[in-house]
């Protein structure tokens, strides 16, 4: 090649870099490094305008925000091709995966603290190339040139890392000094990016090594979503081997977004997406984009549609897009995935148009995965450990997964996992009340407010899930039934006893799917749901003061059933009927007076009632011999720290006040006056708590001060 020839290409590559730098200056665009790194990838990405910071939950993470790359520890692996032809042969091509590195270890039962944190990284890798097809060269004299490079192409391969830090919310969020901060309840991730960027113009090379980091904060919600994407953070110089060709830094960028999904009726269909775009020099136009896009299986589970539509300042002026995927149809590994967006483009591409990107995810972590994984969990809690919850957070993480799962097949796994959660709810608001304060334990509406929260988890976001998986009938009716009970309990707890009754005495059938709770999937009668749900319902007719309705039911329906006899026990008390009480109670094996699973009023810390049937036993003894026989009815209360030292009537008998101490005192000492005036006080002191449905060493000793 002459001496001419080859000053003439290196004038052509010195054009190229103009041109792939960014051709039309008009638009804002000045002639940068790297300009292709900032076209856009993904049709999904594209249809909501480039809004995507706080969106990017798929393989093209990588490139919108590597740490939305932790949304697969939920969803499974993803893969996405992108093909845009563009004019003159030229084309802009991606193609990525991203897996959790969870996947690889979805059998694995360790229990090694350092293959927990392994788990929770996810990696992603993309590649970019961007071909600007085959150019003539000429000779002095007009004729067409050989030379073996004729093209300029360029090209980016991208490594992604993200890692959740929810530990550092939940730490935060957990500050009682902070009172704005328990607003934080989510999910906060980091992601960093590094590119290996290459460009050849017609045989010259040029390379660079760039790095990208991203935060992505989902609250636990599900209404909105933060992002923030840092690009080439250090400006990285695109160097060439031929030195006579001059690198160029490719300059810092970055972008912000904030995304909502409102969460009412059909709107919760509604994604709306805001980004600003910002580049040096100071003097580049800054962008601002939109997107909206709307999912209509909102409408039936069977329209596996989303429209979108978007637009920016800088690039397209309007975008118009559809997404095919079938995944709430399908309870399997594999989701096919296609996306569809018509650009108008003022871009360099000068390339209005469509693209289409094709997306497949394997995703072993089904809504049905990570549902089992949760209540596995939950079946560990019962009374005796409700205050200790060691995996609470991990429980409710795994529930909201199985929530956003996108594949829950035809069972209704989101309605599942949305009951778990509210039951979550429940009971982390039994096991709180064990841990009140003195003037909480006074200030009964500071727990029947937390009940009422429960009430509306049970009553708004299962209701909400429930009609995300309308037309789905298959449930586990065991559970189902369960969530019922605690439902009936937090409505008791917060003061609605006439409607907890209501739902009973149809047997759940104005609640939830309209089920029979009292049978089972096969139409069976169930004995335990039914002595449960007999038993709340009792209990709510007493908690609103129709006793003698509630001792009728339990007189029809649970004679067998110990916490029912304790019930009709303490009702008979009431209204004065002490014989009444020592011979209902008479039958109680004080064996099997631990709380059945699942009920826990009247509330108590020690999950026994046998404490209170030896305490209104003895009192009945009282009211019926009065001071005639007074060693018989002491003999019974001693037997309370005899035979449950560590209850709560125990402790309130021998803590503190030293009850039984003085009234054994005033029996010896034969002071009948003084003797009667404190047992009338322990006994007030009692029905006291059992009004508010609470049989706890607090609330005894604080009534009886």
């Amino acid at each position: 090649m002459t001496t001419l020839m080859r000053n003439r290409i290196l004038i052509f590559i010195l054009l190229a870099q103009i041109i792939t730098a960014g051709e039309l200056t008009a638009q804002g665009r000045a002639g940068q490094a790297g300009e292709f790194l900032r076209y856009g990838v993904g049709a999904k990405a594209l249809g909501l305008g480039r809004a995507f910071t706080s969106v990017a939950d798929d393989a093209s993470a990588p490139y919108w925000n590597p740490a939305g790359l932790s949304a697969l520890s939920r969803s499974g692996g993803s893969f996405m091709f992108m093909y845009l032809p563009l004019k003159e042969g030229a084309s802009f091509n991606y193609l990525a995966g991203g897996i959790p590195l969870r996947l690889l270890f979805v059998k694995s039962t360790s229990t090694n603290p350092l293959l927990n944190v392994v788990q929770n990284f996810n990696i992603g890798v993309g590649f970019l190339w961007h071909s600007l097809g085959d150019f003539q060269f000429f000779n002095e004299g007009g004729q067409p040139a050989t030379s073996s490079q004729k093209t300029i192409s360029q090209s980016a391969f991208y490594f992604s890392l993200s890692y959740p830090l929810h530990h550092i919310l939940s730490r935060v969020s957990s500050k009682d000094f902070l009172a704005w901060t328990k607003f934080l309840h989510g999910d906060l991730d980091l992601g960093l990016t590094s590119k290996f960027v290459r460009q050849d113009l017609f045989g010259e090379g040029g390379s660079a090594t760039s790095f990208d980091l991203g935060l992505k904060y989902s609250h636990h919600s599900g209404v909105f979503n933060l992002g923030l994407t840092l690009r080439d953070l250090n400006q990285a110089n695109i160097s060439y081997d031929n030195s006579r060709v001059a690198g160029d830094e490719i300059p810092v960028n970055g972008s912000v977004g904030i995304s909502l999904r409102p969460p009412f009726g059909r709107l919760r269909g509604l994604l709306l997406a805001f980004d600003y775009g910002f580049i040096t020099p100071g003097d580049r136009k800054p962008d601002r984009m939109f997107g909206l896009e709307y999912d209509l299986s909102v409408w039936r589970s069977d329209l596996p549609f989303k429209l979108r539509l978007g637009g920016n300042s800088n690039q397209e002026s309007i975008t118009v897009g559809i997404n095919f995927s079938p995944e709430a149809l399908l309870g399997r590994d594999w989701l096919p995935s296609a996306d569809w967006t018509y650009a108008n483009d003022r871009s360099a591409f000068d390339a209005t148009g469509a693209r289409f990107s094709f997306s497949v995810d394997h995703n072993p972590f089904t809504a049905r995965y990570w549902y089992q994984k949760a209540v596995a969990g939950q079946a560990k809690l019962d009374c005796g450990n409700l205050d200790e919850l060691p995996e609470r957070d991990q429980i409710v993480r795994h529930l909201y997964n199985s929530e956003q799962a996108k594949n829950p097949g035809n069972r209704a796994y989101r309605y599942e996992a949305a009951l778990r959660l509210a039951d979550m709810e429940f009971l982390m608001a039994v096991g709180g009340l064990r841990h009140r304060t003195k003037l909480e334990v006074m200030n009964s509406k500071n727990f029947t407010a937390d009940f009422e929260r429960v009430r509306a988890q049970y009553t708004n976001r299962a209701q909400k899930m429930l009609l995300e998986d309308l037309g789905k009938s298959a449930i586990d009716s065991s559970r189902y039934a369960t969530s019922f009970g605690y439902f009936v309990q937090s409505l008791i707890l917060s003061g609605k006893s006439a409607e907890a009754f209501a739902i009973c005495s149809d047997s759940g059938r104005s609640w939830g799917k309209r089920l029979n709770v009292l049978r089972d999937r096969a139409g069976n009668h169930t004995a335990a749901t039914t002595e449960r749900i007999k038993y709340l319902q009792a209990f709510a007719l007493y908690m609103g003061d129709f006793h003698d309705e509630a001792r009728k039911v339990i007189a029809d329906d649970l004679s067998d059933f110990g916490l029912a006899q304790f019930l009709m026990g303490h009702i008979l008390f009431l209204q004065g009927n002490y014989s009444g009480v020592i011979a209902a109670l008479e039958g109680v094996d004080l064996n099997q007076s631990r709380f059945p699973t699942d009920l826990f009023l009247p509330l108590t810390n020690d999950c026994t009632f046998g404490d209170e049937i030896l305490f209104i036993k003895a009192a009945s003894l009282y009211k019926v011999s009065k001071l005639n026989d007074a060693m018989d009815y002491i003999v019974e209360f001693a037997k309370i720290p005899r035979f449950f030292p560590d209850s709560d009537m125990a402790k309130f008998l021998t803590n503190g006040e030293s009850l039984l101490t003085n009234l054994i005192s005033h029996y010896e000492k034969g002071e009948a006056q003084q003797l009667s005036a404190l047992l009338e006080k322990m006994i007030a002191s009692y029905i006291k708590a059992f009004s508010n449905g609470t049989l706890q060493e607090e609330t005894y000793t604080l009534n009886f001060r």
